[in-house]
């Protein structure tokens, strides 16, 4: 009679951060968050909700990256903050560099930054989803 070996089944949990976007030009001055787990996490969306506008022309790139003050557009690039208010995510929005479903390392960062315009006058926050 065989054997069978079984390793014990592994939850994944759904979990979500709300995090103020901030009105900085700076690389990650819009949003920089660290990975809370400490573990690789799978990050499913990230929703900007967009309550004022930007004051002048700006699109913001959001993505995973290596520190805190750097940009990346992975999950949505050049989402523009200034047309309209309103909830805008990663999956319908998410342009040219953006997707879905993107690994986040124990150690790295999401950040939002400035792609274009300036920030002044931009108020809301992000809805980021993931997976541990």
């Amino acid at each position: 009679m065989g054997k069978f070996v079984s390793s014990a089944p592994v939850e994944l949990r759904a979990k979500t951060l709300v995090v103020a976007l901030a009105d900085a030009d700076t690389a990650g001055g819009v949003l920089s968050v660290a990975n809370p787990e400490g573990v690789e996490i799978l990050i499913t969306a990230v929703i900007i909700q967009v309550d004022t506008v930007a004051t002048g022309a700006c699109t913001i790139d959001v993505g995973v990256a290596a520190d805190g003050t750097t940009s990346a557009d992975t999950l949505l690039d050049g989402l523009d903050v200034n047309g309209a208010t309103g909830r805008f995510d990663n999956i319908n929005d998410k342009g040219g560099n953006g997707g879905r479903d993107r690994a986040l390392a124990a150690s790295e960062y999401i950040t939002a930054s400035k792609a274009s315009g300036t920030t002044t006058g931009l108020v809301g926050y992000a809805l980021i989803h993931y997976r541990v």
